[in-house]
């Protein structure tokens, strides 16, 4: 048995909670381990880090001498083995420290072995069977033991073909400070991070003191949303005032036909839905038309946090009842409310699909009549909320959700007046008390601390520049490209995307498993895929017909919001009827992101995400490879992953491939479900591979298609080009975030992709000479190559 391979599939993503792995229990499928055999696996495994350790260090037999090689090995006992195999272990800093195990809170650590486990249980690797019992006589299997090893790796980071992740950003890692009000820092996050503050600085120099500017133009619509958010005490005074009526007239209600006829105030008076509403989005049958569609209620939060409760529940009831009684109730109402959220709420959770179901066209695609609508709400008038829109009624109307929309429809009625009082009050309370008093922006801050182990708070400055340039992206986009992107720097990415988009098209026509006639259709939608790169060719704005209003004209940073979205939702019904404009941008300018729309077929790659680390026009060609060519490789990939291969080259959902291709094709997305299924990323956290299939099928073809890029170069430097590859997903964050992003994110966690991607590269082994016996190494057989 290899000492230093992960077994795949080891733990379960649908067992993540804040208490320990029950899959770290011995399972049949799992025997458990000898004492021989895990003294075996620490000799091999650890002769890197504590050179010269003999079996008589780890392996010291019971009183009377007797080793007992052939014994079950308990938890407690292999991890004294652990210990004295490594020596001394490193305290965790950084990264490791942020996402250490908890067990100060194990209540069973026997007396005997509290000293021998101490190291351990400072280097945060320990794990037992829930939050407060570490089961120390439970047998350990090979695997578990192999769990434990691999922790070890990562604390240590210093051996790249044991961890290439850890050892490679390992100053980063431990040095990592996640500044005030974010959630991560790291390459990327960092990044984003200069963006935000290029643009702040931008909004900065517009809004000094002293400057006015004509009415109507850019800069004063700039200055005038940023000093409305910046008014507190104008905020302050007003507190609830401006949605006080919309409360009153909830309290008010005394039958379902009263609630909805305050949805028509909420619709009339602020542009927005509550309950059920109706709107537009591109036809993914025909994507050159827009669709009606129609959606209802969706939960605030994942569907774990419904079932399995635990302290993201407690944060979250604690802001819900927090916001109710901002919103004028008392605490015992507060809490009396917050129980009927969380009971509709629930409800829904059970009957929506899950997190991954949302990129499968084949389930959100659905069709209903206007008539059949109306069956299913039948105490709604929907002619009126139609009505209301301003929107008309065609042939078909799209639902993404029907389990969900129908637990709409049982809730949606007269048995279920409280709730839905409760969820009105809400809406209005969430939706809108980041534009009033103070007491608010706290229980918000408040709440991501306390759901995602955040510390401190973004300053007001910061909340109320990153607030314009959300809602003001066309005016600061052009602005911010003026002064961070180059003309140069756009040729060259886009001649970059020209030269991954050729090599993945022979990498099509070498596939194995797949047929000429279906590569042909894949190739061509390749030749038709459109390249956007840096900003958008045309910059109208929304808001040039909007009047944004200081407060010496009575306008206020809510008023000034209620007027853009009414603009939006104007413009919205302008496009009924109209073809879809595809040359519309679905990102700002200055995002630090990237993008593939299956229904354009294109690719997006903004100025904000085409600088250093990611883009460097001045670096060596492997560097920008494992950077930003590996970006434009994954989002090619998209056209190709599970969802996206869904969609033909003119944006369609249409089924273009072969059967037998189609099936080779599902057989692979089963082996990257497993290659990612229960890999760890930090002691405790692991990896869903149905949730992460899409990212994960990008990210394997990205690496292979750069790797190949690389090496069409003279004299390829093959160790920069991996060593950029896991430097773009360094990151960090608090354990919380951690382990609500791996049962939310449909990306895997950032360690694994930097690190499981390479462990598919066979150049990676050659370049750093990995074999069997170190952590990196997998069997050529269990490697995986899709695209």
């Amino acid at each position: 048995m290899n000492a230093k391979r992960f077994l795949a599939g080891l733990l379960s993503a649908a067992m993540l909670s804040t208490a320990l792995p029950a899959a770290l229990a011995a399972g049949p499928a799992d025997p458990a381990a000898t004492r021989g055999q895990v003294c075996a696996m620490l000799l091999t495994a650890a002769d890197d880090y504590n050179p010269g350790v003999k079996q008589s260090d780890i392996l010291h037999g019971d009183p009377d001498g007797n080793l007992r090689e052939n014994d079950p090995v308990t938890r407690a006992e292999a991890l004294i083995m652990l210990q004295r195999a490594f020596g001394e272990l490193p305290k965790p800093t950084g990264d490791n420290a942020r996402k250490a195990y908890p067990a100060s809170s194990f209540t069973d650590i026997p007396a005997w072995a509290q000293a021998e486990l101490q190291g351990v249980f400072d280097a945060g690797i320990v794990a037992g069977t829930s939050a407060t019992a570490f089961s120390p006589d439970e047998n350990v299997t090979v695997g578990q033991m192999e769990l434990f090893i691999h922790r070890v790796f990562a604390l240590e980071g210093s051996n790249q073909k044991d961890d290439f992740y850890a050892t490679v950003n390992k100053s980063q890692l431990d040095s990592s400070v996640i500044k005030p009000g974010r959630q991560v820092s790291g390459t990327l996050y960092n990044l984003m991070d200069k963006s935000n503050a290029d643009v702040a600085a931008i909004i900065g120099e517009i809004t000094a003191d002293g400057k006015t500017y004509a009415k109507g133009t850019r800069e004063q619509k700039i200055s005038t949303l940023y000093h409305n958010i910046l008014d507190w005490d104008a905020r302050n005074k007003a507190g609830i005032a401006p949605i006080k009526p919309y409360l009153d007239a909830i309290d008010a209600a005394n039958s379902f036909d009263d609630l909805m006829a305050v949805r028509q105030k909420v619709a009339d008076g602020l542009g927005a839905g509550m309950f059920v509403n109706f709107s537009l989005s591109a036809d993914a049958k025909d994507s050159t038309r827009y669709i009606l569609h129609f959606g209802g209620m969706s939960p605030s939060l994942n569907k774990d946090v419904y079932t399995s409760g635990g302290k993201q529940k407690d944060a979250f009831m604690k802001y819900v009842r927090t916001l109710y009684m901002l919103g004028g109730l008392s605490e015992e109402e507060a809490a009396r409310e917050a129980g009927l959220f969380w009971q509709l709420e629930s409800t829904l959770s059970a009957a929506q699909y899950d997190r991954q179901e949302y990129g499968d066209i084949d389930k959100i695609y659905n069709i209903y009549t206007m008539q059949q609508l109306r069956d299913l709400f039948p105490a709604i008038d929907l002619d009126a909320v139609l009505a209301q829109s301003g929107l008309k009624a065609g042939d078909a109307i799209m639902v993404n959700d029907p389990g969900l929309l129908e637990a709409n429809a049982s809730l949606l009625n007269g048995g279920h007046l409280d709730e839905l009082k409760a969820a009105a009050r809400l809406t209005l309370l969430s939706g809108y008390g980041g534009t009033l008093n103070r007491e608010f922006l706290d229980a918000a801050n408040t709440y991501q601390q306390e759901f995602l182990g955040t510390e401190g708070t973004l300053t007001d400055e910061e909340v109320a520049a990153q607030v314009v340039q959300s809602w003001m992206p066309e005016y600061l986009g052009k602005l911010y490209v003026d002064r961070h992107f180059s003309q140069k720097a756009k040729d060259d990415v886009t001649n970059m995307v020209k030269d991954v988009l050729s090599i993945y098209k022979e990498r099509i026509q070498k596939l194995d498993w797949m047929g000429d006639a279906t590569k042909a259709k894949a190739i061509r939608k390749l030749d038709t895929m459109n390249i956007k790169v840096g900003y958008p060719d045309n910059w109208d704005s929304l808001l040039d017909g909007i009047d944004i209003r200081g407060a010496a004209d009575g306008g206020s940073y809510f008023d000034n919001l209620v007027a853009i979205s009414k603009a939006n939702r104007e413009h919205l019904v302008s496009l009924q009827g109209k073809p879809v404009d595809k040359t519309q941008w679905g990102m700002y300018p200055y995002t630090v992101n990237a993008m593939y729309n299956p229904m354009s077929n294109d690719i997006t790659f903004p100025a904000g995400i085409l600088q250093a680390p990611m883009y460097d026009v001045d670096a060596p060609r492997e560097q920008n490879l494992g950077a930003i060519g590996y970006v434009i490789a994954h989002e090619i990939t998209h056209a190709f992953d599970n969802n996206g291969a869904k969609f033909d080259e003119k944006g369609n959902a249409a089924d273009w491939w072969t059967p037998e291709d189609y099936a080779a094709f599902q057989k692979l997305c089963d082996q990257a479900v497993a290659f990612y299924d229960g890999q760890e990323a930090a002691p405790g956290i692991v990896c869903n591979g149905t949730l992460t299939l899409s990212e994960n099928i990008a990210d394997l073809g990205a690496a292979a298609c750069i790797t190949e890029a690389a090496g069409r170069l003279d004299n390829p430097d093959y160790s920069l080009l991996f060593t950029s590859m896991a430097n773009v997903w360094a990151s960090t964050s608090s354990r919380d975030y951690a382990l609500y992003a791996a049962r939310a994110d449909v990306h895997a966690p950032d360690k694994l992709r930097g690190n499981r991607v390479l462990q598919s590269l066979d150049q990676f082994y050659t370049t750093f000479g990995i074999t069997d016996g170190d952590g990196m190494y997998l069997a050529p057989e269990d490697r995986i190559t899709i695209w």
